[in-house]
C-alpha cells in the first residue's frame, strides 16, 4: 500500500497559507479609505502565512530544500514572524481606532526584540556543524528565553490590541448604539487572536512542564484555531462586502432621483441637529455615510451640492456654533478652553483655533470675553 506524504494536519495547515494569502488579496478589493490600515493588515496576513508556512516546512519531512536552508534559513524566517506578528496587529489597531493616524519612525522601536532575536539566534547557530546536523536542531540551538519570547511578546502586544479595542467601542458607544461593521471586525480578529495566542504559549507552558508528547497534541489543535480564524475573518468579509453592495443597490432602485436625493440630505440634516454626530470627534464620512445607509461618494457630492462646502466644513460649521454656545454660557465660564473645544467635537486644539479665528473673526480668548462683557452690560441694564 502506498503511504500518503501528508497527513490531515498537514493538510489544514496547507488550507491556513492558502486562505491568508487569499484574505491578504482581498483587501485590495475591499472598499476602505484607510490605506495605512490595509497595508497593515496585508502584511499581518501575509506574515501569519509565512509563519505557518515554515512550520509545516520545518516539521515536515517531505518538503525539503537544502540542509542550510532547512537548518538555518528556515529557523530565521518562522522566529522572525512569531516576533513580528504582535507590533503589526497593534499598528493595525491602532490606525483603525486612531484619528488621523500617521505611522511615525519612532514606531521602528517595536523591531527591537526580533533584532535581539536575531542576534541570540546568530550567537547559538555559528558553526557549520550545528547547522548541517540532523538533530533537533531548534531545541538545541534556541536556549528556553528565547522560546519564551517569540510565546510571550505577541500575547503582550494582543492584549495592548485589545484594550485599544475596548476603548474604541466604550468612546464609540457614547454617540452611536449601532456598532459599525469595523468595530464587528475588530471584535473578530482582535479577541480571536488573543486566544489563539493565549492559547499558543499554554501549550508552550505544557510542553515544558508536562513534556513535549503531551504538548504536541495542543499544538496541534492550535494550527486548527488559527485556520478557524482566518477562516471566520475571511466568511465576515465577503458577507459585508455582498450586504454593502445590496444597501447601494437597493437605494439606487428603491426611489426617483429627486426624491432619493431630498431624503438623504433630510438624513444628513437630521444626524447632525437631532443626534449632533458632529460631537463624535472620530466622525468622518464614511461612518456617517454607514450611519445612514448611503455611499461615502454620494453622501459627499451631496453635501457640496446642497451647502457648497466640503465634509469637514460642513460638521465643523455645526461644532463652531456648539463651541460660541459652550464659550457664551456664564455657567460654563470657569470651564477651561481646553476642555471646551473636545466637548464641541474638535480633536485637535490647533485645529479648533484655526476654524474658529476663520469663521467667527476672532479667538476664542477673545470670544468669551466680548461674550462675558455682553452678559455683565446686560445684566446691568436690567437691574
Amino acid at each position: 500500500m502506498k503511504l500518503s506524504l501528508f497527513n490531515i494536519h498537514d493538510v489544514a495547515l496547507f488550507i491556513t497559507v492558502a486562505l491568508c494569502l487569499f484574505l491578504a488579496m482581498f483587501q485590495f478589493f475591499y472598499p476602505s479609505k484607510n490605506r495605512v490600515a490595509k497595508y497593515f493588515l496585508l502584511i499581518f496576513l501575509i506574515d501569519i502565512a509565512i509563519g505557518v508556512g515554515s512550520v509545516l516546512m520545518l516539521w515536515q519531512p517531505a518538503i525539503k530544500i537544502h540542509p542550510l536552508v532547512d537548518s538555518y534559513v528556515i529557523p530565521y524566517i518562522l522566529f522572525g514572524s512569531l516576533l513580528l506578528k504582535g507590533p503589526l496587529l497593534y499598528c493595525y489597531v491602532s490606525a483603525i481606532t486612531t484619528p488621523n493616524y500617521r505611522f511615525e519612525l519612532i514606531e521602528f522601536i517595536h523591531l527591537i526584540p526580533i533584532v535581539i532575536y536575531f542576534f541570540a539566534l546568530a550567537m547559538t547557530s555559528h558553526s557549520a556543524e550545528t547547522v548541517y546536523s540532523h538533530s533537533d536542531k531548534l531545541t538545541r540551538s534556541l536556549s528556553l528565553y528565547e522560546w519564551h519570547s517569540v510565546k510571550i511578546i505577541p500575547l503582550i502586544y494582543a492584549l495592548m490590541a485589545a484594550h485599544k479595542v475596548h476603548q474604541h467601542r466604550k468612546h464609540y458607544r457614547n454617540y452611536s448604539s449601532n456598532l459599525s461593521s469595523s468595530a464587528l471586525w475588530l471584535d473578530i480578529l482582535v479577541w480571536g487572536v488573543l486566544f489563539n495566542w493565549g492559547w499558543s504559549l499554554g501549550t508552550h507552558v505544557l510542553g515544558f512542564y508536562l513534556g513535549a508528547p503531551f504538548a504536541d497534541k495542543f499544538g496541534i489543535l492550535d494550527n486548527y484555531i488559527t485556520s478557524g480564524l482566518i477562516s471566520a475573518l475571511l466568511v465576515y468579509s465577503l458577507v459585508h462586502i455582498n450586504k454593502q453592495l445590496s444597501i447601494n443597490l437597493d437605494l439606487r432602485d428603491s426611489l426617483p432621483e429627486v426624491n432619493t436625493e431630498k431624503r438623504i440630505v433630510e438624513k444628513i440634516i437630521n444626524c447632525m441637529e437631532v443626534e449632533k454626530l458632529f460631537l463624535n470627534p472620530r466622525l468622518n464620512i464614511e461612518r456617517m455615510a454607514e450611519h445612514i445607509n448611503v455611499p461615502y461618494r454620494e453622501v459627499s457630492a451631496l453635501i457640496n451640492k446642497h451647502f457648497h462646502v466640503n465634509f469637514n466644513e460642513y460638521i465643523n460649521l455645526y461644532r463652531i456654533n456648539e463651541a460660541k454656545r459652550l464659550l457664551s454660557d456664564a455657567q460654563l465660564l470657569n470651564i477651561p478652553i481646553n476642555e471646551i473645544y473636545a466637548q464641541a467635537g474638535f480633536n485637535s486644539k490647533s485645529a479648533f483655533h484655526r476654524f474658529f479665528s476663520r469663521l467667527v473673526g476672532v479667538s476664542p480668548t477673545e470670544f468669551r470675553k466680548l461674550s462675558t462683557t455682553s452678559i455683565k452690560t446686560n445684566y446691568t441694564t436690567a437691574v
